[in-house]
């Protein structure tokens, strides 16, 4: 009797296991592992590739459900870079992204789909130029492990995401530069428990 009672108690807590999962952990992007590219058609001649920094931020992920993923990043705008410095200023200035009034932008998650076992969108709302707006970026997990340097667990994604740059009241030039903008990002992210709830006590940037 005892016997069959220790069997039962074990397979029920074998199942309890099994269903069980892992807690999402929390990771603080890496800014010198992590890049921002942006690219716009110019006159139809070619699309030019500049680049952002982030200036801070978080992500939680469980790659056992990538439902759970959640993305707080703020990005240095003042960071903008397409390699010539007089484009570089024009391009910061106040006729289009006009930095001064807006020195950083922010994109916060609202929900996550699962596409494939390591990727899937993020459906968020990015603040860009005073300007709030839903954009859908679309990611891959490249992998999870530890980083020998660091001596802490590190996970690192691609992803990609387009926009209007009209819908934030970027409209100048529009016979110059194309009207549609083409982001890609790669990504790394040291396990960091505490930068979720440091980045809610952050003032979010202006909206204008």
């Amino acid at each position: 009797m005892n016997s069959r009672r220790a069997l039962v108690a074990s397979l029920v807590g074998l199942a309890a296991a099994s269903g069980a999962r892992a807690e999402p952990v929390v990771y603080r992007f890496d800014p010198p592992h992590t890049q921002i590219f942006f690219s716009a058609d110019h006159q139809k001649f070619s699309h030019p590739v500049g680049r952002l920094k982030v200036k801070d931020g978080w992500f939680q992920f469980d790659a056992g459900d990538v439902t759970t993923a959640k993305v707080d990043v703020e990005i240095d705008m003042k960071s903008a870079d397409i390699g010539d410095d007089k484009w570089s200023e024009t391009i910061r200035g106040g006729q289009l992204l006009d930095v001064e009034k807006y020195p950083t932008a922010r994109y916060i998650s609202k929900s996550v789909e699962k596409k494939g076992d390591r990727s899937g969108v993020i459906h968020g709302d990015l603040t860009l130029h005073g300007v709030t707006k839903p954009v859908d970026v679309d990611f891959t997990l490249n992998r999870v492990g530890n980083d020998p340097y660091r001596f802490r667990q590190k996970a690192g994604f691609s992803a990609k995401a387009t926009l209007r740059r009209a819908d934030f009241g970027i409209d100048r030039y529009a016979e110059v530069i194309g009207e549609t903008i083409e982001l890609r990002f790669e990504i790394e992210g040291l396990r960091d428990g505490g930068a979720a709830k440091e980045a809610e006590q952050e003032k979010k940037p202006d909206a204008g």
